[in-house]
């Protein structure tokens, strides 16, 4: 399909969560593709309605179980677990009971029945803060759809049987429905909702497929049929596009395939300046099964492995042995190269059922993260008991999370001795030697990074919470959100004190935020002295080609020149030139536009 003519060109900008670029006809998913009618029952219809009911619930259950079981060869049994609470919440008593009571009390149809009961525990679960519960709301509702559409005898086509390539377009998509897909004919996906970090964008990513999400309005806008174009590079996507930017889009994804093909073949090299200068380029993972794809892209270890996220996909606390199992899992796969595992960051927009967390205003300033772990000892001491064991092929590191000042620090080591000590006395080996760190990521850390950097092996700056805390601004904030930058001078400060006292002390110093993973950003944090680099998997070969093109002088000079700077507009302006100035060659921007 060409252009649409008579149609102005829309771009609509939202969150890059997987990479590539696609341009196809969208196929639009309504939101409820189930009509749903409370049809009068006669008392002679009520146990056939039952056994209509309880025949849906068996069907459900063994389609869940089926698409667990592909998840599992797709992306492992971590993410697969999410699966799990689709059959718990099949299986909710309070479901059944109910289902049972209102058929023989208000006789009417069950789907009517079912999807009233879901939609109020999609509200009440909806209500409460936080990720966990978010995303246990959008199980709710993919529950609700396949219980439904087997009570109608109906069959889920939206995702199947499909002839050409096409982009999904959706309010939000769950993971049952990634699952489901087949990257030959689905080429991209663009939601209204969602974020990088979901369990849905996880496995879009594990799939190679291109995806934007949170564009808000979408699905307002697009009609299947129509030739749209998605950038998950960049979270662009461009509607009724005209004949000239569709040829300039063919082009960039010729060349980003071009370019991606080129990048594979670094994988094996180290990641060094042209004059020698050794950078440790890792990965952030959120999930076990993410390890092999940071080896696919030349990863030279895990430097963030974020470990509240296999509580969250559980939905349940881990057990010290479960915890094991994992920590170890990552740590053999990943040996000789270092796995850094950060403690529980729990707190903020990551609450969990099992932990009581106080109702706060401002919950990213409050209870969370090492605050969390020091007030409940046990919680800690389990973790950290779990990490030292998994640590004896010697490539474990240990991370603590939002320290603020030198007595967290102390009190955090001090209950590693207390495990450590209880692990000697029960004769279960563990590295003696195992490094601890600390994450950089607020004000009043970077500003005594001197005092701190004299009890600690290392650093890891977080410019996600840095930035957050040093401006003021609530990055999920629409409002303000224009004003979240890693390029504010006064951050560009905070990460050149932090270098120069870890240098000074001679511990190393990493960053592992989002800056991180910029590549605009490279030039300057090369310059500024970091050691290490830790990022997205998806973007480690392109981190690596700009380090492998560069002298550490240059890049010197470029960072001090950022620093005399008074605006984050200005900085950026003045990497941009010297990025383009200096890669005339290498096809990175493009993947930007």
């Amino acid at each position: 399909m060409s252009a649409v003519k008579g149609r102005h060109e829309i771009e609509l900008l939202g969150v890059p969560a997987s990479p590539g670029i696609a341009i196809a006809p969208a196929l639009l998913l309504t939101k409820d593709p189930h009509k749903i009618e409370a049809r009068k029952l006669k008392d002679s219809e009520i146990p056939a309605e039952i056994e209509r009911f309880k025949k849906a619930l068996e069907k459900t259950r063994v389609s869940i179980e089926k698409t667990r079981s592909k998840a599992v060869t797709q992306t492992g049994d971590i993410v697969a677990r999410i699966f799990d609470s689709h059959l718990l919440i099949l299986e909710d008593v309070m479901l059944l009971e109910e289902t049972l009571e209102r058929l023989e009390k208000d006789k009417i149809s069950v789907e009517a029945i079912i999807d009233e009961f879901m939609q109020r525990m999609y509200r009440s679960l909806k209500a409460q803060k936080g990720e966990y519960f978010s995303q246990r709301a959008d199980d709710v509702l993919d529950v609700s759809r396949r219980l439904i559409a087997n009570l109608q005898g109906l069959k889920d086509e939206r995702l199947v049987d499909l002839k050409r390539q096409v982009i999904l377009v959706a309010a939000e998509l769950s993971p049952s429905d990634v699952v489901q897909l087949d990257p030959h004919y689905v080429v991209g996906i663009a939601t209204d909702l969602g974020g990088e970090t979901s369990h849905t964008a996880i496995l879009t990513r594990s799939l190679g497929v291109p995806a934007v999400t949170g564009l808000r309005n979408i699905t307002e806008l697009v009609c299947t049929g129509q030739e749209i174009v998605i950038n998950g590079n960049s979270g662009k996507a461009v509607l009724f596009p005209t004949e000239a930017r569709l040829k300039a889009y063919r082009d960039k994804r010729k060349r980003f395939r071009s370019f991606m093909t080129r990048l594979k073949k670094l994988r094996e090299l180290p990641t060094e300046t042209t004059d020698g200068r050794r950078i440790h380029l890792m990965a952030n993972i959120e999930l076990p099964a993410e390890t092999e794809t940071v080896l696919d892209q030349g990863g030279e270890g895990i430097g963030l492995f974020r470990t509240e996220y296999l509580f969250l996909t559980r939905g349940s606390l881990l057990s010290e042995e479960d915890q094991l199992k994992e920590y170890r899992r990552v740590a053999e796969i990943m040996a000789p190269n270092p796995v850094i595992v950060r403690t529980f960051d729990l707190g903020g927009d990551k609450v969990m059922p099992g932990l009581e967390f106080p109702k706060e205003q401002n919950p990213f300033l409050g209870w969370r993260a090492i605050r969390v772990s020091l007030d409940l000892p046990d919680l800690l001491k389990a973790q950290l008991s779990a990490i030292l064991q998994a640590s004896t092929p010697g490539n474990v590191r240990i991370m603590l999370p939002l320290i603020s000042d030198l007595d967290e620090l102390r009190q955090a080591k001090k209950i590693l001795e207390e495990v450590k000590e209880e692990l000697r006395n029960r004769k279960i080996p563990f590295d003696e030697a195992i490094k601890v760190g600390i994450m950089i990521e607020v004000p009043s850390a970077a500003l005594t990074a001197d005092a701190l950097a004299q009890e600690c092996d290392f650093f890891s700056i977080g410019t996600n919470d840095l930035v957050q805390y040093t401006l003021a601004v609530d990055r999920g904030n629409e409002t303000v959100a224009h004003l979240y930058t890693g390029y504010h001078p006064a951050v560009l400060q905070l990460l050149n004190n932090t270098v120069e006292a870890a240098h000074k002390a001679g511990i190393p110093v990493a960053c592992c935020g989002e800056l991180a993973g910029d590549p605009l950003a490279t030039l300057l944090l090369v310059g500024l002295g970091l050691d290490e680099l830790s990022v997205s998997p998806v973007v480690l070969p392109e981190i690596k080609k700009i380090i492998r093109s560069i002298h550490s002088d240059t890049a010197r000079e470029v960072a001090q020149k950022a620093l005399t700077f008074n605006t984050p507009r200005e900085v950026k302006r003045y990497l941009l030139r010297t990025m383009k100035k200096l890669f005339a060659d290498l096809p990175v921007w493009f993947t930007r536009d």
